[in-house]
């Protein structure tokens, strides 16, 4: 476990943009977007040489191999024994570092707070820009952001290419659905399509221990049926086991958190597997509703503190501030953590595909940080390096229905990936080791 938690856990990218439902008897689920701007027009060839690479797809590394890339986009990976190139190809010798997909955040957010406030006035396309540079920075190269975000963000991913700017690949869900009613459903569905022309939809069937009204079975059924007729998938948050399997008998697409309340049991993980539907974890999550209320190890780990705001930083140690991370919510989130690890590792050993998804984005949940810890939190529950990086890449952009873009190191792709100075494969704490960051072939600045 994270040393941070060692103490806690004491009890078990101008672009057409595009969006392709696919549609199946079983699941109308899973959405192809695509980010198919061509990166560069120079057509010139580059070689990265003399390295270690995964492609997101074999079962280990390849050793001393090469990835051709043409125009942003890879052409082939290749042993070096073979390499046949024509020497004035522009290469990049990666001296036996190790290369593998870029990383996937499955559920994050983007745009809708600024340190730790949130609102309208923080809202602005500069505020995306900056905080997909931080993921990109972190090896996060696409963010599939699950609601709440500005329309700033929908201009962001529809005009600017990643490449150039520096800045993970960005797939969105707009405005969290929250009607009232069926009719109320069509309409907010429409109005999320007119504004947003969003990848995924996302509702919440949560009562919030009780303080709100939870959203009814008739009500998500008719919000997950009027995506469906847009052609849109959606994400549903859920706490309860009962309202998972409410929410997959509806049709929903991706289970967006943890089941927290209880095990999960064989009808579900049946479901689950029948419907072939995803969940993303969302672990940190969970620390980020209590871990303030002391000051966190964390605090002082370089890693973090490369791209933390010192403000921010200090207001979390504001004793007023402080006390916010205390009482039910984090009482119970705290307690339920153990149970979520354990309904994770069920889920994953039954076969249901775990796409890396840490819901970073709000305040006190530190964007591309929190993805590395809790890709160490999913190998510390039980997963070996390599389910864990299976999650963070291929099954990530397939759960998301990017996989025809990103997520494997395959002919046709975006040249998205992560070079690291220690094999990932021994430990996912080593994806810490950075060397560099490439988004369609260019290299991300990392300072």
């Amino acid at each position: 476990m994270p040393q941070f938690l060692s103490s806690t856990l004491t009890t078990p990218f101008p672009i057409p943009h595009c969006a392709i439902l696919l549609t199946s008897i079983l699941t109308l689920a899973l959405l192809t977007a695509c980010n198919d701007q061509p990166e560069s027009d120079n057509g010139e060839v580059t070689g990265y040489i003399n390295a270690t690479i995964w492609d997101g797809v074999s079962q280990a590394p390849i050793g001393n191999a090469g990835l051709v890339v043409r125009n942003g986009i890879i052409e082939e990976l290749v042993p070096m024994a073979d390499w046949t190139l024509p020497e004035e190809t522009e290469t990049v010798d990666l001296a036996g570092l190790y290369v593998i997909p870029g990383l996937i955040n499955a559920h994050g957010h983007v745009g809708m707070a600024r340190g730790l406030e949130t609102g309208p006035e923080v809202h602005s396309e500069e505020n995306v820009i900056d905080q997909l540079g931080v993921y990109a920075r972190y090896g996060i190269t696409s963010v599939v952001s699950l609601g709440d975000e500005p329309p700033q963000a929908a201009d962001v991913r529809d005009r600017l290419n990643p490449a150039e700017e520096g800045i993970a690949r960005l797939w969105l869900a707009g405005r969290v659905l929250n009607p009232e009613s069926p009719e109320e459903a069509v309409q907010q569905v429409d109005q999320l399509i007119e504004v947003f022309n969003p990848d995924w939809s996302k509702i919440r069937v949560d009562d919030q221990l009780g303080q709100t009204e939870k959203m009814s079975p008739p009500v998500y059924g008719a919000t997950i049926d009027a995506s469906h007729q847009h052609g849109v998938p959606l994400a549903a948050h859920i706490v309860t086991l009962e309202d998972a399997k409410g929410v997959l008998e509806e049709g929903a697409d991706l289970i967006a958190h943890s089941v927290r309340d209880q095990p999960v049991d064989d009808e579900f993980i049946d479901e689950m597997l029948n419907l072939d539907i995803c969940i993303t974890p969302t672990l940190t999550r969970e620390v980020s509703v209590f871990i303030y209320a002391d000051r966190p190890d964390f605090f002082d780990d370089p890693f973090f503190l490369r791209e933390a705001d010192q403000q921010v930083i200090g207001q979390l140690q504001d004793p007023d501030v402080q006390a916010q991370y205390t009482g039910e919510a984090a009482d119970f989130y705290r307690e339920a953590l153990p149970l979520a690890l354990e309904n994770m590792m069920t889920l994953h050993q039954a076969g249901v595909r775990i796409a890396m998804g840490t819901d970073s984005g709000p305040p006190g949940r530190f964007q591309g940080y929190f993805e590395h810890i809790e890709m160490e939190m999913m190998q510390e529950a039980g997963m070996t390096p390599g389910e864990v990086l299976l999650s963070a890449t291929q099954h990530a952009a397939n759960c998301s229905g990017i996989d025809d873009r990103v997520g494997t190191l395959e002919a046709g792709k975006q040249a998205d990936f992560v070079v690291v100075r220690a094999n990932p494969f021994d430990d996912v704490e080593n994806l810490r080791e950075l060397e560099a960051v490439y988004i369609g072939g260019v290299a991300v600045g990392m300072d």
